[in-house]
């Protein structure tokens, strides 16, 4: 407990942890090894029963976050261009591309939703809805709703955590981040599931 008074509180009672927080989020739209999911549960989990850091704040700090990530994604594929990725001849990333372009054409709105999700989903279709030159006028108002459904999950989960072990913050923050990692994988074998189930034609 010492751990928490000594050192997590006063860090979230810092005006930093929102910058902090917006960083990693953003950072993580690139490369996905940073866990920014779990920043914001656990952080979440600590406003449940401290003063710091504040609920509205972390908010629109992820949110925001998400947004310029996968729009600086999307901006990226565009200036690549489909040409210039599939001159680097690597099949898996033609794939993809195949795939993404197909799925953005059938069923846009679930692709970039259930992507936001998922870390290495989401880079792969934002990067690829810029690559295939998918227009920005509808992959705006998607990326912005499934931003603010990301961080609104999170924080929810990371509330709801904090309040169930509000006598132990540590163990609520703990339990808060493994149940996150969790949801991501069931999210993530759905994923693979559905893309089986359409290859197979079902």
């Amino acid at each position: 407990m010492d751990f928490l008074h000594d050192i997590i509180l006063p860090l979230a009672a810092s005006p930093w942890i929102y910058l902090i927080t917006l960083a990693l989020v953003i950072l993580d739209g690139f490369f996905p090894l940073f866990p920014s999911e779990a920043v914001v549960v656990a952080l979440a989990a600590l406003a449940a029963t401290n003063d710091a850091p504040h609920m509205l704040p972390l908010f629109i700090t992820a949110t925001l976050g998400a947004i310029l990530a996968d729009n600086a994604t999307y901006l990226i594929g565009r200036r690549l261009g489909r040409q210039r990725v599939e001159n680097l001849r690597l099949p898996p990333l033609i794939r993809l591309l195949g795939w993404a372009d197909k799925s953005l054409q059938t069923r846009p709105a679930i692709l970039v939703l259930v992507a936001r999700f998922i870390p290495w989903a989401r880079l792969a279709v934002n990067l690829t809805a810029g690559t295939v030159s998918y227009p920005y006028r509808r992959f705006a108002p998607l990326c912005i709703f499934a931003s603010t459904l990301w961080a609104t999950y999170n924080v929810a989960m990371g509330y709801l955590a904090g309040r169930w072990f509000s006598d132990n913050p540590l163990l609520g923050m703990a339990m808060a981040v493994v149940f996150a990692i969790i949801m991501g994988l069931v999210l993530d074998k759905l994923i693979g599931l559905a893309r089986r189930g359409n290859r197979l034609g079902v």
